[in-house]
């Protein structure tokens, strides 16, 4: 069943941090915008000092940002939610407890078992409005976590497989078969990728393998009748694939362009053609992947930003 993204969106919420005397106040949501927060900084720190990334498997996997929420130290800052339409889901790993929106798929919160971020909790950053996530996630510290089960690849099931792909808790799994040519890695800050930490990899659709059970244990979510669907597994999370359709009434409007215009027609449909066939993936998900390599490198990275982008009213 597809989950749904904001409805009758009537005026964008604050993208500045408004200050106060002791605070600079960061409005954060999931992007659905059911769950809601302010996050209150001193106004003597930077959100670059402040936030930091874990080396954890699950951390990567969603591209957590965390900051820390205060719990009696007064420097650090302090979480006040301001509106949550249903419960996070909770998801428990041998790492930590996270929690994220049923319906879009942000992940908010988490508070880890270990290491130097043991029992503090966290909200993720990524969920904070009008960031700059681009500056942010190349200059935040990393914290690295040995974990205590080690992540074993899966293995490749036949030799026309490249890569096995995988959510965290692996009830979602794709293959990307070997192609004679690169394919395209893009990442955007749009509104959506942003808080999905989503680095996609686009092959066709005859290059990979979803079985059915990954549809059955995911949830989709659209927003803006967009033709793209986003699957994140139910059960942890994880942003594994997208599902692309068109937007509705595709094939009327083409209908209607060939009778007005058939040259025209003809580029639209190629157009079209050429998106529909494509399947993306998250390339976070994807196991054995040389991340210096397909991300640092051959990565293409798009400033669309947000614009257009807003919630309801509360």
């Amino acid at each position: 069943m597809a989950s749904s993204g904001p409805e009758n969106l009537t005026s964008a919420p604050p993208t500045e941090m408004s200050a106060d005397k002791r605070h600079a106040v960061l409005k954060g949501n999931c992007h659905c915008g059911r769950h809601r927060f302010e996050y209150k900084l001193p106004v003597d720190r930077k959100l670059q000092d402040e936030a930091v990334k874990c080396s954890c498997r699950l951390c990567f996997l969603k591209g957590y940002i965390w900051l820390p929420v205060r719990e009696s130290t007064p420097s650090e800052g302090e979480l006040i939610w301001t509106q949550n339409d249903g419960e996070l889901i909770k998801n428990s790993s041998p790492v930590m407890n996270n929690e994220f929106c049923g319906n879009c798929g942000t992940g908010m919160t988490a508070t880890h078992f270990f290491g130097p971020l043991k029992d503090r909790p966290l909200v993720n950053l990524r969920a904070i409005q009008g960031v700059d996530i681009f500056f942010l996630d190349s200059v935040v510290k990393t914290i690295n976590i040995k974990e205590e089960l080690p992540h074993e690849p899966l293995s490749l099931r036949s030799s026309d497989v490249l890569y096995n792909g995988s959510c965290f808790c692996r009830k979602v799994q794709v293959e990307l078969l070997r192609h004679e040519q690169a394919w395209e890695v893009k990442e955007d800050n749009c509104s959506s990728c942003v808080r999905d930490a989503y680095v996609g990899i686009y092959p066709t659709k005859e290059y990979v393998r979803i079985p059915e059970e990954a549809y059955n244990q995911t949830f989709e979510y659209r927003y803006n009748s967009k033709g793209n669907g986003i699957r994140h597994c139910s059960s942890c999370g994880v942003m594994v694939f997208m599902t692309v359709d068109g937007p509705p009434g595709l094939e009327e409007m083409l209908g209607r362009l060939k009778e007005q215009n058939p040259e025209r027609y003809e580029q639209m449909k190629k157009m079209v053609d050429a998106n529909l066939s494509l399947q993306p993936l998250n390339l976070r998900t994807l196991e054995m992947v040389d991340w210096e390599e397909m991300y640092v490198r051959r990565v293409v990275r798009s400033d669309v930003g947000t614009a257009g982008y807003v919630l309801a009213e509360n």
